[in-house]
């Protein structure tokens, strides 16, 4: 759900409860005591009841789309492409590769592959950086 989504729901509401304020001031004889205010501050109450609530949702559903793929991402990741990425993430989300190199005590060629297969996989960017590279954690796989 996006925050247009949300806004969507809000203008339904305060549709919504016009039309039933409408109805009742209306065709239909209001009860005694029934003003007009009464049912202005009706239906401001409504959309302010939706508004928080899809705001909410909004929020939720969002954190839980994040998690949800970083989750199945991961799965699809192999061992030692895991034991990297991983590695990539204890760092703060960057990592130089010659220094992961020497942290995770790999060759530099299968380093290296499973960097390219990783990178292939839209997991991390590679960005040349002198004689090593500098690797981040995408977006779709940062979790947030």
């Amino acid at each position: 759900m996006t925050i247009r989504e949300a806004f969507g729901i809000v203008a339904l509401v305060v549709v919504l409860q016009l039309c039933l304020g409408l109805l009742l001031y209306g065709p239909l004889k209001p009860a005694p005591g029934l003003e007009l205010s009464a049912i202005v501050i009706a239906i401001g109450m409504m959309a302010a009841v939706a508004g928080g609530i899809a705001t909410v949702l909004v929020f939720l559903f969002k954190r839980y789309a994040a998690e949800r793929t970083l989750r199945v991402a991961l799965m699809t990741l192999t061992d030692d492409e895991r034991h990297v990425f991983e590695a990539i993430l204890r760092s703060g989300g960057e990592a130089r590769q010659d220094k992961l190199r020497r942290e995770l005590d790999m060759s530099k060629s299968k380093l290296s592959a499973l960097v390219n297969n990783l990178e292939r996989k839209h997991a991390i960017t590679k960005t040349r950086y002198f004689k090593t590279n500098i690797l981040k954690v995408s977006e779709e796989f940062a979790g947030r």
